[in-house]
């Protein structure tokens, strides 16, 4: 392991465990070379890479500070409907088995494996308000009548159904994020005054509950912004 990458690792530990606070002060380039007998460059190099970790923050000027964002919080996030009180449905647009080598990697499975593709649409009332890709282990959903699209209208119910794991209780992670889409084969199903705004992305990661690596699923979505909202509750920082 680079000596660099040792060090970021030793930092984390520090912001993980209490030494270092949301808005404290953070070691400098200097303190890193001083603190861990290496050259600037390395203390350079472990400072880059913290700040790309969104685990500190650095003001030109002022030096570095650790990242107010709430790293490793416990919280309750909730799912808001922003659509209440109108109709919701689901359109399939593709079933089809694949094996691109790069979702393959970020499914974990072997490289002689497939994985199961499905494109769907989310209406609110009449209007498309996300569109969604979902790469599935296949070892836990049946993939043997693709053409029947229907099926896969509720992928998570197929997957408890088939396999007897309940998708919902299982581990994950996400990230979303607001971007403009440029890809075509995405806009096209949404409403051309819609195609101009920001975007809600979600990308979402589940994990098995047993130990292997591999995945159940990799999902990315795109979401009209008006449809989309969290409510979050978090603990207090330090218990």
């Amino acid at each position: 392991m680079p000596k660099y990458q040792d060090i970021v690792l030793k930092l984390v530990e520090k912001l993980e465990d209490g030494t270092l606070n949301p808005g404290d002060r953070f070691y400098s380039e200097a303190e890193i070379s001083r603190i861990y007998h290496v050259s600037s460059t390395t203390a350079v190099k472990a400072l880059n890479t913290l700040e790309q970790q969104n685990k500190v923050t650095r003001v030109q000027g002022s030096g570095t500070f650790v990242a107010k964002e709430a790293h490793k919080r416990i919280a309750m996030l909730t799912d808001l409907n922003m659509g209440v009180g109108q109709s919701e449905s689901v359109r399939v647009l593709s079933a089809k088995l694949d094996n691109k080598r790069a979702l393959i990697q970020k499914l974990r499975l072997h490289s002689t494996q497939n994985y199961l593709e499905v494109k769907r649409l989310r209406y609110i009332g009449e209007e498309v308000a996300q569109y969604s890709i979902s790469y599935l282990n296949p070892k836990f959903i049946d993939s043997t009548d693709l053409k029947q699209l229907s099926l896969y209208n509720s992928i998570y119910q197929r997957v408890r159904e088939d396999s007897k794991i309940n998708p919902y209780e299982l581990p994950f992670k996400q990230k979303n994020w607001a971007k403009e889409i440029e890809d075509k084969d995405i806009l096209q199903h949404f409403l051309p005054s819609k195609r101009k705004q920001l975007f809600i992305c979600q990308e979402r990661e589940t994990y098995l509950p047993f130990t292997t690596k591999e995945l159940l699923e990799y999902a990315l979505s795109y979401k009209l912004p008006e449809y989309w909202g969290y409510e979050a509750e978090a603990t207090a920082y330090r218990q």
